[in-house]
Parts: C-alpha cells; sequence; structure tokens
C-alpha cells in the first residue's frame, strides 16, 4: 500500500478540527514544525510515513517533540533527527 504525506497532514487536522476548539499561531506553529520532523524523518530512514509517525510514538519521539520544541525548532532538521533517534533508542528503538 503506497502512503503518501497527506497521511500525516490528515491526522493532523483530524486532531485540530475535533478537539473543537481554536488553536493559536504557537500551537499552530509547533503542528507543522512536528508534521515537518516526521516528513524528513521518514525519508531520512526510508520508510512510510505513517511507520516513522508510530514509531517516534511508541518510542517517545514525539513526546521529545512536543516538549523540547523550543530548543529544537531553532536546531537544523538533522540535528533534530539525530536527537529523536537517541531518544527513540534510549527507550528500545531499532533504527
Amino acid at each position: 500500500m503506497q502512503f503518501t504525506y497527506s497521511f500525516a497532514k490528515t491526522a493532523v487536522l483530524y486532531y485540530i478540527y475535533f478537539m473543537e476548539r481554536k488553536i493559536t499561531e504557537e500551537e499552530r506553529d509547533r503542528i507543522r514544525y512536528i508534521y515537518w520532523i516526521i516528513i524528513g524523518f521518514a525519508r531520512g530512514f526510508k520508510r512510510p510515513i505513517p511507520e516513522a509517525y508510530l514509531y517516534l510514538k511508541e518510542f517517545g519521539g514525539m513526546d521529545f517533540l512536543y516538549e523540547n520544541y523550543n530548543y529544537e525548532h531553532t536546531q537544523n532538521e538533522i540535528h533534530t533527527h539525530m536527537a529523536l533517534l537517541d531518544v527513540c533508542r534510549n527507550n528500545g528503538g531499532w533504527l
């Protein structure tokens, strides 16, 4: 089955619309950044986007991105991917 980038975008939009609340500019920027990092992570490790998302979610990468957004969004993409890889490996990840 071929997945496209719209999968992750659809998941984010689903979350926003069904939470039935308006989001701030900071929240919107955070969502866009996390979406961009998931796509880059998937490309970098040659994984489908849904698989990359589930991997990050299962091994603490998504929590790391959300909690450390203020620092990580100022770093380059490669640094963030390497940090995610370290976090996931420390939590039992295999990539």
